[in-house]
């Protein structure tokens, strides 16, 4: 299926010895940042893995970030105004009253792989979570985000976030159904 949303905002290049996906540093408005979607818009219950990085510009990081059902983990690099990193957690409503957020210190030219599972429950409920670790360590035993939305959304799209204030670099990007 064709790609949505990333028509002349990513290209295939070397980083770091791998083949990457980056995501552009494109200073005009609306370009920055994306959110892009592949797939199949019925797809449910799966998980979606990546590796990611940013490099650091002007004392600014990029945000990388998946999807998973229209629901959006977000590796944030830098936040206004304290400029603290951390893991969002968004909902598809974008109000922020639903999302869930947890410190999660990281480093520019470094690579960290990202989980997100979003798990259709009886009633209409969602469990999606997430985990992000440095690319090479074990993987923690323990989520790093969760919730369980009571109105999911039960089908959606896989796809990846980018916020290019400095280029976001994507490798190892899988999606697999949930056992």
């Amino acid at each position: 299926a064709a790609w949505v949303n990333g028509l002349g905002k990513y290209e295939i290049r070397e980083v770091n010895g791998s083949k990457s996906l980056v995501k552009l540093r494109i200073e005009l408005p609306f370009r920055e940042r994306a959110r892009t979607f592949f797939g199949a818009p019925e797809w449910h219950n799966y998980t979606i893995e990546a590796d990611v990085s940013t490099q650091e510009k002007r004392r600014q990081m990029g945000d990388a970030g998946l999807i998973a059902q229209n629901y959006t983990m977000i590796l944030v690099g830098n936040a206004a105004p304290d400029k603290v990193q951390q893991v969002l957690l968004e909902s598809w409503s974008y109000e922020g009253e639903r999302t869930v957020q947890a410190d999660f210190p990281w480093k520019p030219d470094t690579w960290y792989h990202m989980k997100l599972e979003a798990q259709n429950l009886e009633g209409g409920k969602v469990r999606v979570r997430g985990k992000v670790w440095a690319r090479g360590e074990k993987e923690p035993d323990v989520w790093l985000v969760q919730r369980i939305d009571p109105v999911g959304t039960l089908q959606g799209a896989a796809g990846i976030y980018g916020n290019a204030l400095a280029e976001v670099y994507y490798d190892n990007l899988k999606v697999t159904p949930n056992k």
